[in-house]
């Protein structure tokens, strides 16, 4: 995903549909809907094994969803939403401190 400036946000772990129950059958006319993407840090516990709790994970609003292709384009800058909070702690704290972390490759 990225934000409304082309920077690049994160990877979606997971979706949040309405509409639909476990057991019930589906109407056509009533087809589930996409509420929110869910991102976090998923990839960890695929690494480190266990899994993540749904609690843990942030909501990103499908009204803040600007564009889908292969790309999810956003209507909102990512400093502004929680789900860049790992994002940012390990830019800051562990790339930062990478001789040269702090600049774009050339």
């Amino acid at each position: 995903m990225i934000d409304r400036d082309g920077v690049p946000f994160s990877t979606v772990d997971d979706v949040e549909l309405t509409g639909i129950e476990i057991g019930e059958a589906v109407d056509h006319a009533d087809a589930p809907r996409v509420a929110a993407i869910l991102v976090g840090a998923a990839v960890l516990p695929r690494i480190f094994g266990g899994h993540m709790p749904r609690s843990r994970w942030d909501r990103l609003a499908w009204q803040d969803v600007a564009r889908l292709g292969t790309v999810i384009e956003l209507r909102v800058h990512a400093d502004d939403l929680d789900g860049v909070w790992l994002e940012r702690w390990f830019r800051d704290r562990v790339i930062a401190r990478i001789p040269g972390g702090r600049h774009a490759p050339e």
